[in-house]
This record gives C-alpha cells, structure tokens and sequence, in this order.
C-alpha cells in the first residue's frame, strides 16, 4: 500500500470533525469541476511555536501529505489521480497532529480552458462559509466574465439531494 493509500484511521477524530473533514475535501473536489487544481495552499491561523515544530516534522513533502511552510500546508500536483486522498490524508492529519487547529482558507492554482485557451486562475476556497472567490487571472480585462465562468461551473458541482 503506497503513502498516499494509506488514510490516517478514522477513530481518533470525532464525528463532528471527520464530518468537516469531509466538507472540506468536498469542496476541494469541486474545484475540479472549474478546471485543474494544480496546486493547493492551506492557510493556517497563527498557532504556537510547539505546534508549528510538529507540523514541519509531520508535513515535509508536498507531493504526500503536504509541507509545512509560513503558517500554510501546501500540496503540490494535485491533477494527478489521487488527488482526493492526498487532501483528504492531508487535512485529517493536520487535524489529527494540531488537535483543533482551524483552516483560515484554501487558495488554489486551477488551470481553466477559457475560450479554447488554457489560463492559470487562484481561487480562494473558505471553509467556513463553504464559498469560493476569484482572486487572480492572467487576463485582467476579462476578470468579470472569467468570475462568472468560475461561479457557473462552482455553483453547478454543488451535490444535490
């Protein structure tokens, strides 16, 4: 079983937090249906010196679980196939190691296919309020039209019941 296979085992996380774990990684994934996530950066409150020595120890690959670096976790190659598991690994142990640590934000590196071109965007990913914004695009005349592609393909991924 490769790293990435492996899932950090579910009892040591309550219900109510393997539930957020859960939205999360959702709302991740539904990035996917924008364009490819290529690269996720985990924004972190500040948090306390002892805390920040086990998350350098706990996360030191971008390629696995993720990299502790400047209060972010950041994962790298998320277009690869598994990418679901590799978010999901990496905020259950986040969670797992810094206890109950809150995740401020999640930005994101998505490439989109804009009017048959490829362009690179950031999305900023909340959360708490479960809501994505446009932050950044290579085409800075077309920020409004590429907001309303963004939200289209956002709101169009949202899970029905």
């Amino acid at each position: 079983m490769s790293d990435v296979e492996k899932v950090i085992p579910e009892e040591e996380l309550d219900a109510a937090t393997e539930r957020l774990v859960y939205k999360i990684t959702e709302g991740l994934q539904r990035l996917n249906s924008i364009g490819t996530v290529q690269f996720i950066q985990i924004d972190l409150p500040p948090i306390p010196d002892r805390i920040k020595d086990i998350l350098a120890i706990n996360f030191n690959s971008p390629l696995e679980d993720g990299l502790y670096i400047n209060q972010t976790i950041v994962l790298e190659q998320m277009d690869s196939g598994d990418s679901f598991m590799r978010a999901l690994n990496s905020i259950r142990k986040l969670l797992t190691v810094a206890g109950k640590i809150s995740i401020d934000e999640i930005q994101a590196v998505v490439n989109i296919d804009y009017k048959g071109k490829p362009m690179d965007i950031i999305i900023t990913y909340v959360p708490e309020e479960h809501d994505i914004s446009l932050v950044s695009v290579t085409q800075h005349g077309e920020f409004f039209r590429i907001l309303e592609y963004v939200r289209f393909f956002w709101l169009k991924s949202r899970p029905r019941i």
